[in-house]
């Protein structure tokens, strides 16, 4: 009797098991389908998020474009390897000798960058919100009174080459192509405003906020209707850009949005001007320690006396901000100082940052099959992802990980905040999704977790590339297969 009984359970089970299937292959296969993607590679898959069982797919094993899809592996390293408490630090001092008699620092003020992406970051307005000012209060009470040298940048913690491999020449110019530098600082961005004036016109530049000393922009703007299709062209380090394409016209406050090409720099330039102000002389200009690697070694160690210590957020709060608000520049960074911890040496690069990634997912997950990673944001159109890996993954952070809950957390929930603020806006979605988008030329991805109306929760990615209608269109056809699979037990 008790072996009926179990048999009969067991029986009843896989016939679930094989009607949740059907369904959820019914709303595939309708998906695919669909005319507008007879030339598309299509990658689906859906596991139960507790078992990690695969329940249905569709080329779950082929790898595709990820954008920034991409960012899910980069913040469940860090976060697997960091922890969620972990901060950044960037310290503020001095290295030299001052004399007592006239108070002259024979040496340079020093700011040591420890990778944080944070420093006056718009996503985190109310943290470090003053935080030039304070680092120029704490060194005025330094009994200095003049510096034989400058205010120096060291941002050796980092590589000098802050264009992961794969980048586009076309990206590095924006906002979103901003580069990967020991100190960042205002996202490492900063805001052309326009006065577009009429169609055909030249915009005219009324404001550069922040101001980026040496910076020569060379306009080749064109207003025209409601097109908004300007770029920045501007190499790292660079001082020259050149701003091309069409922006609305008719605008009073139009912003472009572009990558500050020397953030150490910056930060060192906007502490000296500061200084000034309380009164320091300097017998130079601020600088860097990539500009002037003569002093590398007798200040790469620097400051030799620390007067403050900055800290960032936690990195639970910063991983939220990265999956939420997908910030290409805060995954680099991440990706970058995981490469730190791996090789235990400064200057680190993004190449060691990848090896950090995969080895530590290689030893969680059993393999990376599926998974090609070329940076940690997934700008590089070099980057591959297939649902089946993806979809592992987050059934590996769910259940196994220690830190699973935050990283669950920092996923936008549909309809509410985010990449997702105005997208799987019906009802149906309301508390039974959370996913990271992944959007690029022809590519439109999902990947997160998803709850059936019975309760049953399942990750899943939709992995799209190579469409034949508008990336709105191919959404609006995601959130019908999506909601099928919610309507499905």
């Amino acid at each position: 009797m008790i072996r009926l009984r179990a048999l009969l359970v067991l029986t009843l089970a896989l016939s679930m098991q094989g009607r949740v299937s059907a369904q959820f292959n019914h709303a595939i296969s309708v998906f695919t389908t669909d005319t507008v993607f007879l030339n598309a590679g299509i990658s689906i898959c859906f596991r139960n998020a507790s078992t990690s069982e695969l329940v249905a797919g569709y080329n779950e094993n082929m790898a595709l474009g990820s954008a920034s899809v991409m960012k899910l592996v980069t913040t469940a390293a860090a976060l697997e390897t960091l922890g969620p408490e972990f901060r950044f630090t960037t310290m503020v001092g001095y290295t030299g000798t001052i004399n007592n008699a006239d108070s002259i620092l024979d040496g340079y003020i020093v700011i040591k960058g420890g990778g944080d992406p944070t420093l006056l970051s718009e996503y985190f307005p109310d943290h470090n919100i003053d935080i030039i000012n304070e680092w120029a209060d704490a060194l005025s009470h330094a009994s200095i009174k003049s510096v034989k040298g400058s205010v120096l940048s060291d941002a050796m913690v980092f590589d000098y080459h802050p264009a992961p491999g794969g980048w586009n020449w076309a990206d590095l110019g924006n906002y979103y192509g901003a580069g990967v530098h020991g100190i960042a600082i205002f996202d490492n961005m900063y805001r052309i405003h326009f006065n577009t004036g009429g169609e055909g016109s030249v915009p005219e530049i009324t404001a550069i906020d922040p101001e980026v000393p040496g910076l020569i922009i060379e306009n080749r703007l064109i207003s025209n209707g409601i097109v908004d299709n300007g770029y920045v062209y501007l190499e790292p380090y660079g001082n020259h850009a050149i701003i091309r394409g069409e922006i609305p016209a008719g605008k009073d406050d139009f912003i472009l949005k572009a990558s500050i090409p020397d953030p150490p720099l910056l930060a060192a330039s906007l502490l000296q001007e500061a200084l000034v102000i309380r009164g320091l002389d300097f017998g130079k200009q601020s600088t860097t320690l990539r500009l002037s690697p003569s002093l590398s070694e007798e200040y790469r160690f620097s400051p030799k006396i620390v007067v403050h210590t900055s800290f960032s957020p936690p990195l639970s709060e910063i991983i939220s901000a990265t999956n939420r608000e997908s910030l290409n520049l805060y995954a680099e960074q991440l990706l970058k100082y995981m490469g730190v911890l791996y090789t235990g040496n400064e200057k680190a690069t993004s190449g060691e940052g990848l090896k950090a990634v995969k080895e530590y997912f290689d030893n969680r997950l059993g393999d990376t099959r599926g998974l090609y990673m070329t940076d940690g944001s997934g700008l590089s159109r070099s980057n591959a992802i297939s649902s089946a890996f993806i979809t592992r993954l987050l059934c590996y952070m769910k259940n196994e990980s220690i830190y699973g809950g935050y990283f669950v957390n920092s996923l936008p929930e549909a309809g509410k905040e985010g990449t997702l603020k105005y997208y799987f806006k019906d009802q149906a979605f309301e508390g039974r999704l959370a996913a990271k988008s992944g959007t690029s030329t022809r590519i439109r991805n999902y990947a997160g977790y998803i709850k059936t109306l019975g309760g049953k929760e399942y990750s899943f990615a939709v992995l799209v590339n190579n469409f034949d209608c508008t990336p709105s269109e191919v959404t609006v056809k995601i959130e019908s297969l999506l909601k099928e699979i919610i309507m499905a037990e």
